[in-house]
């Protein structure tokens, strides 16, 4: 399901269908005169060449969306290179942060690492007003619920004014009600409390399923669509995704029940940072 082709008639779809797109900070502008939008939002965590496939496609499309990477990518110029590339196109170039879980839920070195690397998003010229926290599914916290906590701290939020997060934050600053879908485990899902799940785990998750599903899902909704995806796990070939799923589904599955284990509860916790290369 996840290969370039089918993003390719998606975004042919959207098109067609005479929604709006836009990047996530452009909808903070709205006035309330367009009553629903697509925001195509992509997750970068790791090869960001990926991203740069989907942006291409995008960008034929007459799309602008919005791409939050991992700062450490940062630390490659070639990473640069293309992220610029994906900038110039006229999409949104933002910061995907996880830095509360890099510092152990330490808010003071949390907030140090966060300006850090804000500024230097700033010079090398990515310029945002959105920001996007990232989930560490493995990462045993101890004092705080997950990264957003870090954006939800008012003394943090406070200094940070002109950034809004568009998973803890965003239906404070747009006018009418959205919906958040994500492609996180392989399959379209729409995520009803995005701003709260990870402090109720009772919240509820509908399953949406393939792409002809997706398309239906969105055509019947009077809401807006923040639709989310981690291009990483996006192929050229449908049986290189197929297994790529297939290999997913089992460390997925290996991890939950070894988790049970103390002593292999302590190492996912120590090396969390790898389940985004899956």
């Amino acid at each position: 399901m996840f290969y370039y082709k089918n993003w390719e008639d998606f975004c042919s779809w959207v098109v067609n269908s005479g929604v709006k797109t836009c990047t996530a900070e452009e909808s903070l502008s709205l006035d309330g005169i367009e009553r629903k939008y697509i925001i195509l939002k992509h997750d970068i965590e790791t090869n960001v060449s990926h991203a740069l496939k989907l942006a291409q496609i995008e960008h034929n499309n007459g799309i602008n969306g919005t791409y939050y990477v991992q700062a450490y990518l940062l630390e490659s110029e070639e990473n640069i290179k293309m992220l610029s590339m994906i900038r110039d196109m006229g999409h949104e170039v933002s910061y995907h942060y996880d830095v509360l879980d890099a510092n152990n839920g330490d808010y003071a070195k949390a907030e140090k690492e966060f300006d850090k690397w804000l500024n230097l998003f700033d010079s090398l010229g990515f310029k945002f007003k959105t920001i996007c926290q990232h989930g560490n599914p493995v990462k045993k916290r101890i004092g705080y619920s997950s990264n957003r906590d870090f954006f939800r701290n008012e003394g943090i939020k406070s200094r940070h004014d002109n950034l809004v997060d568009i998973v803890v934050n965003y239906s404070e600053h747009v006018l009418d009600p959205y919906i958040y879908i994500s492609d996180a485990g392989y399959m379209w899902k729409h995520i009803t409390e995005p701003e709260t799940n990870d402090l109720n785990p009772k919240s509820k998750i509908i399953k949406i399923g393939n792409f002809d599903n997706l398309r239906s899902y969105i055509s019947k909704s009077e809401c807006s669509i923040i639709l989310s995806t981690h291009p990483h796990r996006w192929l050229e070939s449908p049986i290189k995704i197929k297994f790529k799923i297939y290999v997913f589904r089992v460390v997925r599955s290996s991890a939950k029940i070894l988790q049970r284990l103390p002593l292999v509860k302590t190492l996912l916790n120590k090396f969390y940072f790898l389940a985004k290369k899956i």
